[in-house]
């Protein structure tokens, strides 16, 4: 009877039985691979074991693909562990209050009108309320440098009052290579959009005028110099020597219109201004 009694568990086995449970187990999703290295032992007697896990699902996981790396040290009884993950990093979440990613900006608010908007940046632009009197503006240098003082000036742009430049073009420089590529939308000063993205500055067609000076003052209208066609590139002719002269006998002043949102808004139609006796703005745009 005893001989009977030991053989009945395996033959139980080899007909296919499961222990109660275990058939569950065996259907689980396997979601992780584990390999374990060498345990190595130290000349202090320290034990030390390295696991690697692979995590291939999606619940609780760092990251994507990515890999753990797991040192165990046992030393005088004690255990020490220490992990180091590799692989891809997650994705930027936006509204997190963290800029990652491709992100230019992260206030962790749903605001659209303020300085970020869907995690991209909301850029200034304005109309100067300074008139200039003739086409010596200094060159492009000289323009960018009167934006960012009339940006500085108003307190308002913080630290990017620095990267503000003109929308200004001459014989050699295009503006559209000159304007920072932002992802976000342009605004006025008054909190207007003025363009959705910087690609609708070269479509001949604009949201809203520019109508709007660095304070916030509205339907301030004019000319304004600018020596650009409506795609961007610069218009043709030596644009009052690249914006250094002043000149009695230079009509090569090429202007837009402040109050304008179709091609007219950066080029008049017909023959250019004279580089002297102008009145005249400058649009100012923040860059990074």
């Amino acid at each position: 009877m005893s001989r009977i009694r030991l053989l009945l568990p395996s033959a139980l086995l080899l007909a296919g039985c499961v222990a109660p449970g275990l058939k569950y187990l065996q259907s689980l999703p396997m979601t992780t691979s584990t390999s374990t290295g060498d345990v190595s032992t130290g000349d202090d007697g320290a034990s030390t074991i390295m696991t690697t896990t692979e995590d291939a699902s999606d619940s609780e996981a760092p990251g994507p693909g990515t890999t753990t790396t797991t040192t165990t040290t046992t030393s005088g009884g004690h255990d020490t562990t220490t992990s180091h993950t590799t692989g891809e990093p997650a994705e930027p979440i936006c509204g997190d209050g963290l800029v990652e990613g491709d992100e230019e900006c992260d206030d962790a608010n749903d605001i659209a009108d303020d300085r970020c908007h869907q995690c991209t940046k909301n850029r200034w632009i304005f109309a100067s309320a300074a008139l200039h009197n003739d086409g010596d503006l200094g060159g492009l240098e000289g323009a960018d440098s009167r934006c960012r003082q009339y940006a500085l000036q108003t307190g308002r742009a913080d630290d990017t009052w620095k990267t503000f430049i003109a929308w200004l073009s001459d014989a050699d420089h295009d503006v559209r290579d000159r304007l920072y590529p932002g992802r976000g939308r342009y605004v006025r000063t008054d909190g207007v959009v003025v363009a959705e993205t910087v690609e609708q500055f070269f479509s001949g067609s604009l949201e809203a005028p520019i109508n709007v000076d660095e304070d916030g003052n509205q339907d301030i209208g004019g000319g304004v110099l600018t020596g650009t066609r409506p795609d961007g590139t610069a218009a043709p002719g030596p644009l009052c020597g690249n914006w250094t002269t002043s000149g009695l006998l230079d009509h090569s002043a090429v202007l837009g219109s402040a109050s304008a949102i179709d091609e007219v808004w950066t080029m008049y139609p017909g023959e250019p201004d004279p580089c002297t006796g102008l009145s005249a703005r400058l649009y100012c745009i923040e860059g990074q």
